[in-house]
């Protein structure tokens, strides 16, 4: 019979399950009534026609486990079982059920909240960009000594170096530039120093990002010295410096003192490529020397301020993009000794983006979630110490496969609320880094966890991964359990029992210990910052107030 005939029997025997018994028992009445009256036919009495029937048919209710065997829904309905038998059992410890979730859930929480973090600053760090896994960072680099040993990374290119690698590298769809700078933005009587950035004139096309309001950049604009002054800038500048002014295309913005005229409007949610560092409006390459000091610069290959992505075309790896742009830096040394003896090109993938914070985070986020998996196996550990309960279920006669399917269905309860829990857990450490990470000025460091559908997959991941070390804990305590001498050490642990008691008080004693250092060094360091805080400076620090100009932004000279 094909699948198709037999699911709406199985779903019939599953959700009906009263009336496929009754059914059942009506065909098996009818079969052996059919029987015993065809003995009757044959000669003999009622009732030995009857027993006849019944040594024929084997028996009616091992017929009847049969048929049920047959109907391959067994499996749910042991299932649907250890749930309820599971649930009866953390409702029965109530204590238990709720110190496990918490466990759990400051597990499971703790490693989604580090992965949404790696999800979001890492492996996709700007928001409303397309295909960001065929993004690279392009940094440059210097040889070390006369001999040119070794190698150091300056990671900031020529501008006519940029240019270069974008007409000759075939392997590239596009090179954006985007270096970054503060400087003051004004609006009326009011300034602030927010972030910004000169980019090159493909920044949006290349990244696939639309503006909300108004264009991007045009290839002209990359060109003429200062002869571009427009600005894009961003959604939340617009919502709260403009009060999302639908009109604001064509109005004037004064940064660094030069008005622009603003041109387009960013898409909510993109700040840019700089992680860590929300940009707040974008100028063309042109402008370049009005942000960025040491006068103008498009033109000299030895002035070096162009930090550059690239995006590789569909199916390039980052080895073959490397092996070009590294013949093409090669050619470009041999032409211009003067100013790129020595230099050359190196790819990065995003999270080791030289350029930016991401680089330095990825080891730190790495130990993090490390010692978060760590702490979540030790929830796993201390939520599965069931031996004695385990003894006690095999001396019964329970069978080791369904006791271990039991103990994972429990897990599989406790795991599941706990993920649920956990999910929240991440919701709310989503901007916890940040904490790490000092304002610089007026300037927010925006490093925000992105929480998506990869790092709810990553939540049922780990909730899976708990239930199974839920249950593997207990299988490896199950399978080197000799029943006899269990229960024969059961029975004696009322009066004896002192050495395995021994080794639990002792591990129980390094575990507090352990957590107990942790919570001191803590402590310590919570004072240790109060005490830095408090520290007295040697002078009056009452109605005391410190602020940064930058006046080369502003226009004056260094000398």
């Amino acid at each position: 019979m094909r699948w198709y005939y037999k699911l709406p029997l199985r779903l019939h025997s599953l959700f009906w399950k009263t009336q496929a018994e009754q059914e059942l028992n009506d065909e098996m009445q009818f079969h052996l009534q059919s029987q015993t009256d065809e003995y009757i036919g044959q000669g003999m009495d009622l009732v030995e026609a009857r027993h006849a029937a019944l040594r024929l048919l084997g028996g009616v209710e091992q017929v009847k486990e049969q048929c049920r065997d047959m109907r391959n829904v067994n499996f749910i309905e042991d299932f649907v079982q250890d749930l309820r038998f599971g649930f009866r059992m953390l409702r029965r410890s109530p204590g238990f059920s709720v110190l496990a979730v918490l466990c759990l859930t400051l597990g499971i929480g703790a490693n989604a909240a580090v992965f949404s973090w790696i999800e979001g600053i890492l492996l996709r760090p700007f928001p409303a960009v397309a295909h960001q896994e065929r993004l690279v960072a392009v940094a440059g680099t210097k040889a070390n000594g006369d001999k040119g040993t070794g190698e150091s990374d300056n990671t900031v290119l020529s501008w006519p170096d940029w240019l270069d690698f974008q007409r000759n590298c075939t392997l590239f769809d596009s090179f954006i530039a985007n270096p970054i700078m503060g400087t003051s933005l004004s609006i009326g009587d009011r300034a602030e120093w927010v972030s910004g950035s000169v980019v090159s004139a493909n920044y949006f096309n290349a990244l696939g990002v639309r503006p909300f309001l108004g264009r991007g950049f045009e290839p002209s604009e990359n060109s003429g010295r200062n002869a571009h002054p427009v600005a894009v800038i961003s959604y939340w500048i617009w919502k709260q410096r403009y009060g999302g002014d639908p009109q604001i295309i064509g109005k004037t913005q004064l940064l660094n003192g030069v008005p622009h005229t603003i041109i387009g409007v960013a898409p909510e949610g993109f700040y840019g490529t700089f992680v860590g560092w929300p940009i707040q409006f974008w100028v063309p390459a042109s402008m370049q020397e009005t942000f960025i000091p040491g006068g103008y610069k498009l033109e000299d290959r030895g002035a070096l301020w162009v930090e550059t992505f690239a995006r590789l075309k569909p199916g390039v790896t980052i080895e073959q993009a490397q092996a070009e742009i590294s013949a093409v830096a090669k050619r470009l040394e041999g032409g211009h000794l003067a100013t790129n003896r020595g230099r050359g090109v190196k790819l990065f993938p995003l999270w080791k983006t030289p350029f930016n914070q991401a680089g330095n985070m990825f080891p730190t986020l790495r130990i993090a979630l490390a010692i978060v998996f760590f702490v979540l196996l030790i929830a796993c550990a201390n939520a599965s110490a069931r031996q004695h309960e385990m003894i006690v279920r095999l001396s019964v006669g329970a069978r080791r496969g369904r006791v271990l399917r039991q103990l994972f269905t429990e897990g599989l309860i406790l795991s599941t609320f706990a993920a649920l829990g956990g999910v929240l857990v991440a919701y709310w450490c989503r901007n916890l880094l940040v904490l790490f990470f000092p304002a610089s000025g007026s300037i927010v460091p925006l490093l925000e966890g992105e929480l998506d559908w990869r790092v709810l997959a990553f939540s049922i991941a780990v909730c899976l991964i708990s239930t199974l070390l839920f249950a593997l804990f207990p299988a490896i305590q199950t399978s080197r359990i000799d029943l006899a001498g269990a229960l024969k050490s059961e029975s004696g642990a009322v009066f004896g029992g002192r050495a395995k008691s021994r080794v639990r008080s002792t591990l129980v004693l390094i575990q507090v210990s352990l957590s107990f250092i942790l919570l001191v060094g803590a402590l310590l360091l919570v004072k240790s910052m109060q005490r830095i805080r408090t520290a007295d400076p040697g002078f009056s620090t009452q109605n005391v107030l410190t602020t940064g100009v930058d006046l080369v932004s502003a226009g004056y000279d260094k000398a």
